[in-house]
């Protein structure tokens, strides 16, 4: 149906990783959608570090001939026997019917180093015949040409870019040219990470400096959030989180959260969906 990824010009700092997990499992858990939750980079890496996977060892010695994760889904890919039917066969269930996840690669390449690009298209293509969202985690800095990340940002049709408060990184994206073509002629959300709303780089006077007339979130720093993290406790985290009311510290960022899948679901004309949350449905 539709490919989100989840992209920083920043190396680290920004916040992607955990903005594409907690983005992912909040989706899962309140809306009757089926996704799939994948990424461009090794195995043990970016959206993974959200999650417990001890049931599926990621031993890079042994991940050649496990029958999951990124390498299976590109050697079936490659022997055309990749379908909408068998796709789902190759993931980790991490909701039910509800959310998916793809395991990286062994290799910083890939499996089959040339072909990556056009085999990562191909899978989103398939993956999207099988699921309602594809969500990528397309990783951090400028992608290089031919790499995976590059795929993951050409095929979406939506990009969340992560930044953070920083004035520096945020001339750096809006005024001097490290926010690539493939991302600048996209539709695209701004997600400020670790926000501060005291702090005087806030959302109205960041889209009032730059000029900037699209979407913009900020995702405050909660502390329950990044110990969830460092424990790969955050599917739990979220689970337990759902009700919490406003007094309570993780309540603004789950609000800010919320707000974010709304404007993504509502960018990708997935209203129906948003409707019947707001009937009970």
């Amino acid at each position: 149906m539709s490919t989100v990824a989840f992209w920083s010009p920043l190396q680290g700092g920004s916040g992607n990783s955990a903005h594409a997990a907690a983005t992912s499992v909040t989706i899962g858990m309140d809306y009757r959608l089926k996704s799939l939750l994948m990424h461009g980079g090794m195995a043990k890496e970016r959206v993974e570090g959200a999650f417990h996977t001890a049931s599926h060892p990621l031993d890079h010695s042994l991940i050649h001939f496990q029958d999951h994760g990124m390498d299976a889904l590109e050697r079936m890919c490659l022997n055309r026997r990749l379908t909408r039917d068998n796709l789902q066969d190759y993931t980790l269930p991490l909701l039910p019917d509800r959310l998916d996840l793809v395991q990286g690669t062994a290799k910083t390449e890939g499996t089959l180093p040339g072909y990556r690009k056009e085999l990562l298209q191909s899978i989103c293509m398939i993956a999207n015949h099988r699921y309602d969202l594809v969500l990528v985690d397309a990783g951090g800095g400028i992608p290089k040409e031919g790499s995976g990340d590059l795929a993951l940002l050409e095929s979406a049709d939506l990009i969340v870019v992560s930044l953070n408060q920083s004035i520096k990184s945020l001339d750096l994206f809006f005024e001097d040219g490290s926010c690539p073509a493939v991302v600048a002629q996209k539709p695209h959300i701004i997600v400020l990470g670790r926000y501060d709303k005291h702090s005087h780089c806030t959302l109205s006077n960041v889209k009032r400096r730059f000029g900037y007339k699209g979407s913009i979130h900020g995702i405050p720093y909660t502390t329950d959030f990044l110990d969830a993290w460092n424990m790969r406790g955050v599917l739990p985290f979220l689970q337990r989180s759902r009700n919490l009311n406003s007094r309570q510290p993780a309540a603004a960022f789950l609000a800010s959260i919320r707000l974010l899948v709304r404007d993504i679901l509502t960018q990708l004309e997935m209203t129906s969906v948003l409707k019947l949350v707001e009937r009970g449905a």
